[in-house]
């Protein structure tokens, strides 16, 4: 695997707007900078607003957008130096949202002692009857 490659290290081709009245130079990282608060949360959520839309759960940019900034000829090593990123793959959880509170021992020995109130044990203590028996 290749090692890391310093960002200060990079040398970067700044390309005038209005391209009559200046240049293109070659700046060191060191040299740029952007002023405070010009990127915000919200101008990113509208940059994605506009430029990416979801497919099948993963967003993907629009076509109007590949079209626009020749994305389709470029790859990954045009915008970064080091090796693409390998993902592991990992499975949907089935479950949504946040897990059930973990109830105290004290707690589950109550519910076990009483019966619920519709004349049956509780989900709770069903599966500390099962897990007993499951030790034994």
């Amino acid at each position: 695997k290749k090692a890391i490659i310093d960002p200060s290290l990079f040398k970067y081709k700044v390309q005038p707007i209005k391209k009559e009245l200046y240049e293109t130079v070659i700046v060191k990282a060191s040299q740029l900078s952007r002023r405070k608060h010009l990127f915000s949360r919200d101008k990113l959520k509208l940059f994605l607003k506009q430029h990416c839309e979801p497919h099948d759960g993963v967003i993907k940019t629009k076509a109007t957008s590949i079209a626009k900034y020749n994305l389709a000829e470029q790859n990954f090593s045009y915008f970064f130096p080091d090796d693409p990123p390998t993902f592991i793959f990992s499975p949907a959880s089935r479950r949504r949202g946040r897990p059930p509170k973990k109830m105290s021992s004290s707690l589950e020995d109550e519910i076990t002692e009483k019966p619920n109130t519709q004349g049956r044990k509780s989900k709770v203590a069903r599966e500390k009857t099962k897990f007993q028996k499951q030790k034994e």
